[in-house]
């Protein structure tokens, strides 16, 4: 093995990310990126003191075959994805949750019924966009940590869950949206539509649930996918270098790109959102958001960090 497999090996035989391992070091996190990606070797002192912290020789370092548990790159990925699947699922949720509960109030109530609702409103909008940043940044923190991953699951266990489970997440989400049409047309035969908009609103949230919950648990044993959105996000994170192959420093160009158009559509979002909100007080022009987020997608495709 050389000596970049041995140090990724290493690393995460001992939960060790990138970041922490440069805190010791006394190098950047780019560095030690570019150690285990082949692109450059430490000084003589860095190496003796990765020895020390991983309890072995230099020879075994350089030029040795190192092992790891993979069971344990295992559960550590399943605590992971468990977490990160419902913390993302549960903010889609309480969004829509959130509008559900908004309409679901008559037009004849009063002013302080609907502050107070909208107050609710809102305190589920903020639960969900925590969600959105912590299980973010979480999910981010373990990219860059876990590096380039060997198999994990085997074949048959992945097309067990594309064929059978995975199948059920989306037809169960299919199903819900369904029933919220039929509650929808039977609200506007008893004239009682607010209630089956919300009706609606709240089965809508819950296909979503199960949507992207089944979708992120079925990124988790794409390995390979993984490991390109690993090295991505290396890249995206490293500054250009006259010493870049022309293909890094070009992907390295469409993603700074990408984020400032996708950060700028975003708050453009926000800006439209909150203008129409205080301007016409109407607030429930979410669906900015939405498509902003299919604008930026479209914007990765484009420029083709998606690949």
């Amino acid at each position: 093995m050389s000596f970049s497999e041995n140090l990724q090996t290493l690393r995460k035989a001992r939960g060790i990310s990138q970041e922490q391992l440069a805190e010791r070091l006394d190098v950047s996190r780019q560095a030690v990126s570019k150690w285990e990606t082949d692109g450059g070797y430490p000084e003589i002192e860095k190496i003796m003191s990765m020895c020390e912290i991983f309890g072995c020789t230099m020879d075994e370092l350089m030029m040795g075959r190192v092992s790891v548990d993979k069971n344990d790159l295992r559960q550590k990925r399943e605590r992971h994805y468990n977490r990160f699947s419902v913390m993302i699922a549960t903010g889609v949720l309480l969004i829509l949750l959130g509008v559900a509960s908004y309409t679901v109030l008559p037009e004849y109530v009063s002013e302080s019924a609907i502050a107070l609702m909208t107050a609710f409103m809102f305190v589920l909008f903020g639960i969900a966009v925590f969600l959105f940043i912590v299980g973010g940044i979480e999910h981010s923190e373990y990219i860059k940590g876990a590096g380039s991953l060997p198999p994990l699951y085997s074949p048959e266990e992945c097309e067990r869950y594309n064929t059978r489970v995975f199948p059920l997440w989306i037809g169960g989400g299919v199903g819900a949206i369904f029933i919220g049409l039929i509650c929808t047309i039977v609200s506007t035969i008893f004239q009682c539509e607010n209630i089956g908009a919300a009706l609606f609103l709240a089965l809508l949230g819950a296909g979503c649930f199960m949507f992207v919950y089944g979708g992120i648990r079925r990124a988790k044993y794409d390995i390979k996918g993984f490991n390109k959105e690993s090295r991505r996000s290396v890249l995206a994170e490293e500054e250009p270098a006259d010493s870049d192959p022309p293909e890094v420093a070009r992907f390295k160009a469409r993603e700074s790109l990408s984020r400032k158009i996708c950060a700028t559509v975003m708050l453009s979002c926000t800006a439209v959102y909150l203008l129409i909100g205080f301007v016409f007080n109407v607030w429930t022009s979410w669906a900015v958001f939405p498509l902003g987020g299919i604008a930026c997608a479209i914007v990765n495709v484009i420029l083709g960090t998606t690949k």
